[in-house]
C-alpha cells in the first residue's frame, strides 16, 4: 500500500510517498480502507520536531491524525460494526495511507450525506471545537463567546456549535473573510488587523484561543469576572477573578456521533477548502503551514 511518511525531522522535503506492507487487524481492532485524511497544523509541527515533547515521532513515521474510510476487516471481539461500514475518526498517527488499523474507541459512523473523502477533514477540528466549548468552557445558551481564527478548521466548527447552543458569537478573522464569519453564524465578525478585538468583545463568558501569545494575553480583558479562556495552543495567561486553561482533544465516538447528527440535520456544515490527491499531499501540507486555509484541507488517498 501507499503511505505518506518521513524518516527524520525537517521541512516538507522529508515527506515521501512510499510502498509499505498492508497491516492486519488484531483482536479488538479493525482494518480501514482509508478514503480521506485531514491535514492539520499538528502534522507539520510534528514533522519539524516542534511538537516532539507531546507527540514524539517513531521513524519512519506516517502522517495523519484523522481519517474517513470503509471497514474492510474486523478483528476478533469487535462488535457494533460491520464490514462495509463508512466511518470517520481519530488515530494517533498514520492516517495518510491506503489502510489503517484502529480501534472502535476512536471512530463512529460518518455523516451519511457527506462524501467519504470529505468526512476525513471533520474529526480532529470538530472534536477540538466541541470539547473546548462544552467540556472545557461549559458554554450555555445566552452566553457570549469570542472565537479567534474563526475561518480555520477548529474555528469554523466552533462558531457553528456555539450558535447551535444559543450563544452570542464574536469571531476574529481577516478583512476578506468577515462575510464568511457571518455566514457561519458569527453575530459580530471582527477584523483582527483593523480593529482591537478587546474594544468590541466585552464581558464575554468564554474565549476560545486558537492563536496564543499576545492574542491570549489581550483576550483576558474581554472576559467577565468568572469567565474562562480555553486554549488549544499551550500555556495560558492568568488574571485575577478569571480562569484560563489549556487542553488536548481526546477521541470520543459519542461526540463524533452527535456531530454527525448535527451535520446530517443541516445544523452544522463542514468547511472543506479542497480535497487533493495523495500525489499533492506534500503541497497541501505546505499550504496548511502557511496558515491561509479556509476550513480544512483533505487528502483523498484513493486518488
Amino acid at each position: 500500500m501507499k503511505a505518506l511518511r518521513f524518516h527524520e525531522y525537517g521541512g516538507p522535503e522529508v515527506l515521501k510517498i512510499e510502498d509499505v506492507p498492508t497491516p492486519e487487524p488484531g483482536a479488538g481492532e479493525v482494518l480501514v480502507r482509508v478514503s480521506g485524511s485531514g491535514i492539520n497544523p499538528v502534522d507539520w509541527k510534528i514533522r519539524e520536531g516542534e511538537a516532539k515533547e507531546r507527540f514524539p515521532a517513531t521513524f519512519p513515521a506516517t502522517v495523519g491524525f484523522e481519517y474517513s474510510g470503509t471497514i474492510e476487516k474486523l478483528g476478533d471481539g469487535v462488535e457494533g460494526f460491520s464490514v462495509g461500514d463508512e466511518i470517520y475518526g481519530i488515530e494517533h498517527a498514520g492516517t495518510c495511507a491506503d489502510y489503517l488499523v484502529t480501534k472502535p474507541g476512536g471512530f463512529a459512523l460518518k455523516p451519511p450525506s457527506m462524501d467519504l473523502p470529505d468526512s476525513g477533514g471533520i474529526p480532529l477540528a470538530a472534536l477540538t471545537a466541541w470539547q473546548a466549548l462544552f467540556d472545557q468552557g461549559g458554554l450555555q445558551s445566552g452566553q457570549k463567546v469570542l472565537v479567534h481564527a474563526g475561518t480555520g478548521g477548529v474555528g469554523t466548527f466552533a462558531i457553528q456549535f456555539a450558535k447551535w447552543a444559543g450563544a452570542y458569537v464574536y469571531s476574529t478573522g481577516s478583512s476578506n473573510r468577515l462575510d464568511t464569519l457571518q455566514d457561519l453564524g458569527a453575530d459580530r465578525p471582527i477584523d483582527y488587523k483593523a480593529d482591537r478585538f478587546e474594544d468590541i468583545a466585552k464581558d464575554v463568558d468564554l474565549v476560545l484561543d486558537l492563536v496564543g501569545g499576545e492574542t491570549a494575553e489581550r483576550s483576558m480583558s474581554c472576559l467577565k469576572p468568572g469567565g474562562v479562556l480555553v486554549s488549544t495552543v499551550g500555556a495560558t495567561p492568568q488574571a485575577e477573578g478569571k480562569n484560563s486553561k489549556a487542553f488536548m482533544m481526546e477521541a470520543s465516538p459519542e461526540q463524533l456521533s452527535k456531530i454527525a447528527d448535527l451535520i446530517q440535520d443541516l445544523k452544522v456544515r463542514p468547511v472543506i477548502d479542497a480535497v487533493v490527491p495523495l500525489i499533492r499531499a506534500v503541497e497541501a501540507q505546505k499550504e496548511s503551514q502557511e496558515g491561509h486555509v479556509m476550513g480544512k484541507l483533505v487528502v483523498d488517498v484513493r486518488r
